[in-house]
């Protein structure tokens, strides 16, 4: 049997976006259902729904609660979510996607750190990611390198597991922690990061205060129920 497949996208005004739609739909055709969660003008969404996708309007702040929000949306067998900024290699999306479909993992994260183009990430962010991914790997027993990368795959399975729980903020962390302490298989794929094309983020830039409640979460988190 074919897989379905779905693919939510957190998005505030990106003009990424439109490559990101493009690119998804050349890699997995067009029956690939997208589900682009939204926090932005009325201006601008008249613009993204000429691309067919279908939108939802974020209700809760953070992009964790935008990818859920998307995720408990999707139909798809197997779920994908990428950063809509175009930094993250689309292609990730597919090498991630393949090692679900083989049964070798039930989520698979995308790892920049070894494929970061010159100037698109910040020094401060690489060694804070570099801190988080470590702990995260020391306290729940996975391997990861890029905690905080904007791009996975999940089993609907693993999804299922989680779907009602409501997240909290450490990013895409969130849903590595709660699969992780369910037991569940959680790999990754080397992707290449690349410096943003078009316009601004949207987002505040990651800092100290938030690194910290992080890695507190984690912490906390592995010894909750």
């Amino acid at each position: 049997m074919t897989e379905s497949i779905s693919l939510v996208l957190p998005n505030i005004e990106e003009e990424g976006i439109f490559h990101v739609i493009n690119e998804s739909r050349k890699l997995f055709g067009k029956s690939l259902e997208i589900i682009v969660v939204d926090k932005s003008s009325l201006e601008y969404e008249k613009t993204l729904r000429k691309t067919g996708v279908t939108i939802i309007k974020q209700k809760d702040k953070g992009v964790e609660n935008a990818v859920m929000e998307g995720l408990r949306a999707a139909q798809g067998d197997i779920l994908l979510s990428i950063d809509a900024d175009d930094t993250h290699e689309i292609a990730g999306l597919k090498k991630a996607k393949e090692l679900i479909s083989a049964g070798k993992a039930d989520m698979v994260m995308g790892n920049r750190m070894s494929g970061i183009q010159k100037n698109a990430m910040d020094n401060y962010i690489i060694f804070g990611n570099n801190a988080l991914s470590g702990m995260f790997s020391f306290l729940y027993g996975r391997r990861i390198h890029d905690i905080l990368t904007g791009l996975f795959a999940m089993d609907r399975k693993a999804f299922e597991s989680i779907k009602n729980i409501e997240p909290y903020r450490i990013g895409i962390g969130f849903f590595a922690v709660e699969l992780a302490k369910r037991g569940y298989r959680i790999s990754e794929v080397d992707i290449k990061y690349y410096v943003r094309k078009q316009g601004r983020s949207k987002l505040a830039k990651s800092k100290l205060l938030w690194g910290l409640r992080m890695a507190w979460l984690m912490f906390i988190k592995k010894f909750s129920q």
